[in-house]
């Protein structure tokens, strides 16, 4: 989930740690969190997980909200996830196989082995642009203060102002099935099958956050505004993200869950400018996974661009207490041209 930027801890007023605690579980973005974390974890870890409880909105129109804290996934253990279960992340009785790969191992060298089977047009859509982070001077002032978690938003300008990113899904057919895999590992992510356990190998504890989104309103009237997230996003980050659907109806919106994931990489290229340029134009590459509704889940390495704005209903992503680099789909504003597949974003 784009965009957790920790809330200042403003204790004028209160005289003590609980009492301001306290008044921010009084404020309404608190009022669907199911807390599937140790009371213990929920203290340690408040700044950052209270700066991940948020409502986006539009014409007051709630757009999106947190409605669960879930796990931790904890670094050094073996666990299996479970959208069912109280806290969603399931520890095993067993400690990590020694000679097994961990889940990054196995994400870096999936991206590593497919890095030279180029996607087709049909499997990735190819944007030549600029990514400029907000630390280098690209922020886009003046966004709604819960517009990225993680802070500012920068600008990926795109030459084209049309985006149909293609989508792949799974259970389709065999053939489907195989493309399906093979275009995530070139992404560096692959399908966690129902309850597979496996070993993070990441150096923090990851967290389970739920949003739950409403679309096509979300995307249309919050993502795109040029006041609210100023552009759909993408981002990349140095942990990993595992996201995790829930199954059937969503506790707030009521809307049955569709979990659609866009993926980027930036493409490699050997031919560069010889000349110096404050900004140089690079490619990227793009496609949508949806992710099946039988208890998979998606998980990406750590650096791998990304976006889940598309998804509708609740679903809980795991991610760490790191920063982020985050910039807005823009060309000489924010991009509203786009299709998931063969789905324009209004009709989703």
């Amino acid at each position: 989930m784009s965009h957790v930027t920790c809330k200042v801890n403003e204790t004028q007023g209160h005289q003590t740690l609980a009492e301001y605690r306290y008044c921010q579980f009084r404020e309404p973005r608190w009022q669907n969190v199911t807390q599937g974390v140790s009371d213990e974890d929920l203290d340690n870890n408040f700044e950052f997980l209270n700066g991940a409880v948020l409502n986006r909105s539009s014409n007051n129109e709630l757009l999106l909200t947190t409605t669960g804290l879930f796990g931790p996934i904890r670094s050094g253990t073996r666990v299996h996830l479970d959208a069912s279960s109280q806290t969603q992340v399931i520890q095993s009785d067993y400690a990590p196989e020694q000679n097994k790969p961990s889940l990054i191992e196995e994400l870096n060298a999936l991206q590593l082995e497919y890095s030279n089977r180029i996607p087709s047009q049909k499997h990735a859509l190819l944007v030549s642009g600029f990514w400029v982070s907000a630390v280098n001077g690209a922020g886009i002032n003046g966004l709604d203060g819960a517009s990225n978690v993680f802070g500012s938003t920068g600008q990926l300008i795109c030459e084209s102002d049309n985006l149909t990113f293609p989508l792949l899904k799974f259970g389709v057919s065999a053939d489907d099935d195989i493309k399906f895999k093979e275009t995530l590992a070139y992404y560096g992510g692959k399908l966690l099958s129902p309850k597979e356990e496996f070993a993070l190998g990441f150096n923090q504890d990851l967290w389970g956050i739920q949003y739950d989104q409403k679309l096509p309103n979300y995307i249309l009237d919050y993502q795109f505004s040029p006041t609210k997230g100023g552009g759909l996003f993408v981002e990349h980050h140095p942990f990993p993200h595992i996201w995790l659907p829930s199954q059937g109806i969503d506790p707030v919106f009521g809307l049955p869950t569709v979990s659609r994931i866009l993926l980027g990489r930036k493409v490699d290229q050997r031919h560069e400018d010889p000349y110096y340029r404050t900004v140089k134009t690079e490619q990227f590459h793009f496609t949508m996974f949806e992710i099946p509704l039988d208890g998979s889940a998606l998980a990406i390495r750590p650096q791998c661009i990304h976006n889940d704005s598309f998804t509708q209903g609740a679903q809980t992503v795991f991610l760490a207490n790191t920063p982020a680099n985050t910039v807005a789909l823009r060309h000489s504003a924010p991009i509203t041209q786009m299709s998931a597949g063969d789905v324009p974003v209004s009709d989703l």
